[in-house]
């Protein structure tokens, strides 16, 4: 069964990859019953509009995640749960504080792990479990992975990471990538808590000494209250401010991470906890208020339909789904016949608003997983016939959920008589999770322990055939005749890294420098230098074994997403320009190279470039660097990018469904060839030598997955050390006319 579950961008860049990602968690039921900052004195009752607002973000969220292209910003419902979890929470603090004086944090936290951990715990297990019968070995790794970190909630710092990881480019989906807002809930509700709790304790026990002394008790305690809520609007006010001008900050920097981090998110809960603060509910005008609550809305389906994956996100244009929700909740329930009141009140949108978390939660794994289970490459965007199969799953599972794990944790007499039972519950809950990730993490490590010992048998006497060498124009090779190991193993494809791939030897995409790295003897007879982004750095294992062999000196210049060219992708326009700077100081130094044999460069280019007027086009620019390059007398060799395989890890994840017959993923060559730049001006720029190898890499029909037992690409568009390596005798012969 082949797979591809196709990330429906998590918003982490193409913009490298902008992960798109997903929004949310459920957060407190509207309907406790608080002062959540109203008119003094009165408790608020159940408030429709915030489960409408509810139900308006989950089914964003869906939408988005089933077909980016049918609400390219359906990504902001996220905005909006935070901001709701931000009022709600902050002003059932409140309540309780005004009460009483203080904030009990055992009985806060424990009405939380009733409301969160249950059906969070299960989703984690139980979609483990399928992960693990259903997905392909290659996913089982992330899948651990991630599944620890949503249990212990800190899945957005996971995604951060990976967001700036150049190699995790492109990764397939995991079906918990969704849990990164809750976990930033999760961590608003571990430290606010604690805030406010301490503010209260100082607050009012310095008013109960000065009552002590002075005696007006009534008047003492008023008092506080209104010097408490200045305090608390305070430091909120200034956390949030401080966290909106980051936000603002490290987006406009073009950091992928700015999605994923909790303090560019922090000012989206500390709106809704300053609204809580300083009063909820907008003056008594009718018309006004159903006017502001359209006005609310409409600022928010706006942002759906208009934002996009190019929109920096979060940052400034955050605030329009922000202050649209904001507007919402200001408004409240208002009687006016026009009011969208009467539409947020209809059964449908409040039993929506209901399930929002169970189906914020089910929602991302079944179209993560069920494309996999039906064995199509299609994705929920590319048929509609799957997109409605993966909503009607998902609301059927979330109906489950709340009827059978929320309602029933959420309202067991049991735990809410005992604060320690509801932290045991959230604790085992937590504990299940974890434990359900490391027993992914530990059947993978099972299975690759056989595919290593078979792989370390096939390379201590690697057969002639092996890799390039089994590739032929009528046909190929998928396995030696000696064995049918995969070497390196699909799940091991991604870890295996060039030399210098861990930072050392290349920059990343937003770096304005070129790190310099060199092998082989210092007196070498021979220097090339190779220069390019990261489809060049893949060739350096060919060119270790031919520096050993040829008594060459290899230098390198490798920069991620950053063809060496004076044409400026659009990418580095949206940085600063920090690639063409570094390109620049890169020709310097290779046209001040003393004895400097040879340029060997490659690059992708099937990437849109700026077409200003300004900066020249893509063969223009490669033009321009190769001319100087060879005016000054250094030879220049181009290698033609790569056959490119299918995105999302598909046909690795393919191979490894099919360990045995990996001829089932073969790509045709006609629809694996990439747009190449580099082709035109390598044949038309004097000293510029092209090689072309494309026939080591496809026969004349299709473009193989594995050849000769070893695995051609480690993701849909670099090829492995282990493959790369077999091509070294082809590109020696191919640079032979260089005089090298």
């Amino acid at each position: 069964m082949t797979s591809s579950t196709s990330m429906v961008q998590t918003q982490m860049p193409e913009r490298d990859a902008r992960a798109h990602a997903t929004a949310r968690a459920g957060s407190a039921r509207a309907g406790s019953t608080s002062r959540l900052g109203g008119t003094r004195g009165r408790t608020s009752t159940f408030r429709p509009e915030i489960q409408a607002l509810r139900a308006l973000a989950v089914t964003l969220v869906v939408v988005y995640h089933l077909n980016s292209g049918w609400l390219p910003g359906g990504y902001i419902g996220v905005d909006v749960f935070f901001v709701i979890s931000g009022f709600l929470i902050t002003g059932i603090m409140l309540a309780e504080i005004e009460r009483t004086g203080r904030l009990r944090l055992r009985d806060f936290y424990a009405r939380r792990a009733r409301r969160i951990l249950p059906a969070s715990a299960v989703t984690l297990v139980v979609v483990t479990a399928l992960g693990s019968a259903i997905l392909p070995t290659t996913r089982w790794e992330a899948m651990g992975e991630q599944a620890r970190a949503s249990g212990l909630f800190v899945q957005n710092w996971l995604l951060a990471s990976q967001s700036v990881d150049y190699l995790a480019e492109g990764a397939a989906a995991s079906p918990f990538q969704h849990f990164w807002s809750l976990s930033i809930e999760e961590q608003f509700y571990f430290v606010w808590p604690g805030v406010l709790g301490l503010l209260a304790l100082l607050t009012f026990r310095l008013s109960a000494q000065r009552a002590t002394r002075t005696e007006p008790t009534t008047t003492a305690t008023s008092g506080s209250l209104r010097t408490f809520r200045r305090r608390a609007l305070l430091v909120l006010g200034m956390v949030t401010a401080s966290s909106l001008a980051l936000s603002v900050w490290m987006t406009a920097q073009g950091d992928p991470a700015a999605y994923f981090v909790s303090h560019t998110r922090a000012w989206e809960l500390g709106a809704g906890g300053l609204l809580a603060l300083a009063g909820s509910t907008a003056r008594r005008d009718e018309r006004w208020r159903a006017a502001l609550a359209w006005a609310g809305l409409a600022a928010i389906v706006w942002a759906a339909f208009v934002f996009s994956a190019q929109t920096p996100f979060p940052g400034s244009a955050a605030l329009v789904p922000v202050l649209g929700t904001v507007a919402v909740i200001h408004a409240g329930r208002t009687q006016a016949s026009w009011s969208p009141s009467h539409l947020m009140g209809r059964r449908a949108v409040q039993w929506v608003g209901d399930a929002s978390y169970s189906l914020y939660l089910w929602h991302w794994p079944v179209i993560a997983i069920l494309p996999v289970a039906l064995g199509t490459l299609s994705a929920t965007g590319d048929s509609l016939a799957l997109a409605g199969l993966a909503l009607v799953t998902s609301v059927l599972l979330a109906a489950l959920s709340r009827r059978f794990v929320e309602e029933p944790f959420m309202h067991s007499a049991r735990l809410r008589s005992s604060a320690a039972r509801s932290l045991g519950v959230g604790l085992l809950g937590i504990v299940l999770a974890v434990s359900a990730g490391t027993v992914a993490g530990t059947a993978l490590a099972s299975v690759q322990r056989v595919q290593d010992r078979d792989a370390t048998a096939l390379l201590a006497d690697p057969p002639p055939e092996l890799g390039a060498a089994s590739i032929r124009p009528e046909g190929y090779d998928p396995f030696t005749a000696a064995s049918r190991a995969i070497v390196p193993a699909p799940a091991d494809a991604r870890e295996e890294l060039p030399e210098g791939a861990d930072g050392r030897c290349k920059s990343q995409a937003a770096d304005p420098t070129t790190p310099v790295c060199s092998f082989g003897p210092e007196d070498a007879t021979t220097t090339i230098a190779l220069v390019g982004d990261s489809h060049m750095e893949q060739y350096s294992p060919a060119f270790e074994v031919l520096a050993e062999q040829s008594d060459w000196r290899v230098v390198t210049y490798f920069h991620s997403s950053c063809p060496f060219s004076t044409a400026q992708r659009d990418i580095d326009a949206e940085r600063g320009g920090p690639c063409l700077e570094a390109n620049e100081a890169t020709l310097t130094a290779l046209l001040g190279t003393a004895g400097l044999d040879a340029v060997v460069t490659s690059n992708r280019t099937a990437l849109p470039f700026m077409a200003d007027g300004v900066r020249p086009d893509p063969q223009d620019g490669f033009r321009q660097v190769w001319g100087q390059l060879a005016e000054a007398g250094i030879p220049v060799a181009v290698i033609a990018d790569n056959p490119l395989m299918l995105g999302d890890d598909a046909t690795t994840d393919c191979v490894a469904e099919h360990p045995d017959h990996p001829q089932s993923c073969d790509r045709p060559r006609s629809d694996a060839m990439p747009s190449d730049h580099q082709l035109a001006p390598a044949a038309d720029t004097p000293g510029v030598t092209l090689v072309d190898l494309t026939d080591r890499y496809c026969t004349d029909s299709v473009c193989p997955p594995v050849a000769g037992s070893v695995l051609v690409y480690r993701d849909e568009q670099h090829v492995t050390p282990s493959y790369m390596r077999t091509l070294a005798p082809y590109l020696g012969e191919a640079l032979r006319p260089l005089g090298l």
